[in-house]
């Protein structure tokens, strides 16, 4: 697709124009990135989605904001756990800011929408390993995994069966056996067993809501 040629009915032509060669440098530098799992015109509908939410956003507003990107995660990819929000944020990007940089927008949904089971697995340990001591002990996998059942029980029942849900992902994944999961441990269980990569909290889009998303952006092929 040539730059005279508009991707988005409801943008001025040269509006979209002049901001894809804007961002001409920024497409060049994610394409040379071989995690970026996007065709050029691809990042360039991508990068026009989040330029529509910077505009949409408050007067001035610089990049999308976290929680424009919040909002995303919720409505569109079904990514409904509040308390794993942050750890999600830091896991993309442990920078302070407020906001979402464009880089961070593609490599995000290149991971979430494109990404390999060995990067979902890297990604999925990070936002766990929220602390990024490089295991996770114990009481790391008793504060997620209560975290994720207090919605569906109350407070005592989901620290019982966080208690028991331990032992048996403990089990499971500590291959080593010195009473912690390692990074090492977790690759390899989720390699030869992926359904249960996340298995401390929702931290992917379902496949659904990933699948509808794709089509908003390449609707003749839907690929994941």
């Amino acid at each position: 697709m040539s730059f005279g040629e508009t991707l988005d009915a409801s943008m001025d032509s040269m509006e979209e124009t002049r901001f894809k060669k804007k961002q001409g440098p920024l497409i060049k530098e994610l394409l040379a990135k071989k995690k970026v799992h996007f065709s050029q015109t691809e990042i360039e509908c991508l990068l026009i989605i989040y330029y529509k939410l910077q505009k949409d956003g408050p007067e001035k507003q610089r990049a999308v904001s976290k929680n424009q990107f919040r909002d995303i995660l919720h409505n569109a990819f079904d990514m409904t756990d509040g308390a794993m929000m942050d750890r999600i944020f830091s896991a993309l990007d442990r920078g302070p800011s407020i906001y979402v940089s464009m880089e961070t927008w593609i490599s995000a949904l290149s991971l979430f929408l494109r990404g390999s089971l060995e990067e979902k697995i890297s990604y999925a340990f990070n936002v766990y390993d929220s602390m990024n001591d490089g295991y996770l002990g114990r009481d790391t996998m008793f504060n997620l995994l209560k975290s994720s059942l207090v919605s569906q029980s109350g407070e005592d029942d989901a620290e019982e069966a966080a208690k028991d849900l331990i032992e048996v992902i403990t089990k499971k994944m500590d291959i080593d056996r010195d009473g912690r999961i390692s990074f090492q441990d977790f690759k390899e269980t989720v390699m030869k067993q992926p359904m249960i990569l996340q298995a401390f909290g929702q931290c992917l889009p379902t496949r659904l809501a990933a699948y509808s998303f794709v089509t908003t952006f390449t609707p003749n092929r839907g690929k994941l």
